[in-house]
């Protein structure tokens, strides 16, 4: 059990949204009340069941019976969402990531599109884009990959990974590597890159 939750959080894959707000004066947002900076995380096996596992399994290390909360639990305001596709209960992280990103259930494979792949559906880092705050993207998987696509691409198949990396507008992206399908093809592509895997997207 230690082992496998050493490796559960060993192999989080972490996509970070970053929304920074530069439409409004510090002073304004502070009389407001209003966030500067918008985080949204996201791990890899993060479902109720995972996250009550881990939580009996703390308390069971202290000696307790029941659960030991993460902090994330114990904050003030929660929610849950769904993240089934819209033709099979088993998702996958392309749908899943849909869900997360837009709010929309898609077919099992698909970047923000429609279940039929019609047409696109917007994520909400798209949306604060276009809101002219400045956004960005961080993971520890490629950046290419079907969570992360989700907020930024909109393709019919997540093996597209070319495609979906020639996508993004944002003025970050950080990663750690790209997809081997769409790597050596997207680097001729690139306007700018530089090591530690942040780069500009051609013409931002």
């Amino acid at each position: 059990m230690k082992r496998t939750m050493k490796k559960l959080f060993g192999l989080l894959s972490v996509v970070l949204v970053a929304v920074i707000c530069f439409t409004q004066p510090v002073d304004a947002a502070k009389k407001e009340k209003r966030a500067k900076y918008v985080f949204y995380f996201i791990g890899d096996g993060m479902g109720i069941n995972q996250v009550n596992g881990t939580e009996m399994y703390l308390a069971e290390r202290a000696g307790k019976i029941g659960v030991e909360p993460l902090n994330f639990t114990t904050f003030p305001v929660r929610n849950f969402v769904t993240t089934y596709s819209a033709y099979n209960s088993v998702t996958c992280s392309a749908a899943a990531g849909t869900a997360l990103a837009t709010g929309e259930k898609t077919k099992n494979g698909t970047i923000a599109m429609d279940k039929e792949h019609k047409v696109p559906v917007y994520s909400i880092a798209t949306k604060a884009k276009e809101l002219g705050m400045k956004v960005g993207i961080a993971t520890n998987n490629s950046i290419d990959h079907a969570t992360p696509a989700c907020f930024y691409a909109h393709q019919p198949d997540r093996n597209m990974t070319y495609e979906i990396a020639t996508e993004s507008g944002f003025r970050f992206l950080c990663r750690s590597r790209f997809c081997k399908a769409g790597e050596k093809r997207f680097r001729k592509y690139l306007y700018s890159f530089r090591s530690g895997g942040v780069y500009d997207s051609p013409g931002k």
